[in-house]
């Protein structure tokens, strides 16, 4: 593991020692964790954005119509 120094304000360090006390968890551990949620939240809105164009070819464009497509492929 590589370790890394960032310069944060002493509200942002202090919401991560907050956090990281009352989760009983390391304060890297902390980081590690809110980087691991963003890089999720950025993926599925990347697989959002992708699915779009397609969903629009396929003529869904509703929850509806992408459960009824599914079912008609099962």
């Amino acid at each position: 593991m590589k370790t890394v120094s960032y310069s944060l304000d002493d509200d942002t360090a202090a919401g991560i020692k907050d956090i990281a006390r009352k989760s009983k968890m390391s304060s890297s551990d902390v980081v590690r964790s809110m980087y691991a949620r963003m890089h999720l939240d950025n993926t599925l809105q990347d697989m959002q954005t992708q699915s779009v164009s397609l969903l629009e070819k396929l003529g869904l464009n509703t929850e509806d119509d992408v459960a009824n497509y599914a079912k008609s492929k099962s």
